[in-house]
């Protein structure tokens, strides 16, 4: 009795992972100055349309490339790292060929909360992190308030 039991689920489970397939009789793409992709003998599609987009829903579903392009970032430069990270004590922000007028940092914790904030006077800055708890943070680097560089801190 066990046995048939075992085999009547094994069976049902196969059959429920092949319900996730389909066959479509034809398909194919169009490309021009467009995109068009088809298939022929989808069943059910649906498109729900809200504020911010639309969502299709069905077996064959578009794809959608888009490009965010923010013009202030095209003439802000900065060469800068920083080490060690993962650190205990400190970090050192260094920076190259950069106008250090306005320059400021902030760090942030994973929360989003500001943790610490400063003027970066000089090309080495030394940021002492030695009271901050064991975790991951942020540090952004600004200019004139807008925002050049974000590095990912460990503190060990």
């Amino acid at each position: 009795m066990k046995t048939i039991l075992l085999s009547i689920i094994f069976v049902s489970t196969t059959f429920l992972l092949f319900a996730q397939q389909t066959i479509a009789t034809a398909g194919g793409d169009i490309a021009a100055s467009g995109s068009v992709s088809y298939t022929i003998g989808q069943m059910i599609t649906t498109t729900s349309l809200g504020n911010n987009g639309s969502v299709t829903q069905g077996i064959q579903q578009s794809i959608e490339l888009f490009t965010l392009v923010n013009p202030d970032l095209k003439t802000l430069t900065l060469q800068a790292i920083i080490y060690p990270n993962p650190t205990k004590d400190k970090i050192v922000l260094a920076l190259t060929d950069h106008n250090l007028t306005a320059l400021t940092y902030q760090i942030f914790d994973v929360g989003g909360r500001l943790i610490k904030k400063g003027n970066v006077e000089k090309e080495n800055t030394e940021v002492a992190m030695k009271d901050f708890s064991v975790g991951v943070y942020f540090l952004k680097v600004n200019q004139n308030n807008k925002q050049l560089k974000v590095f990912k801190i460990i503190k060990n």
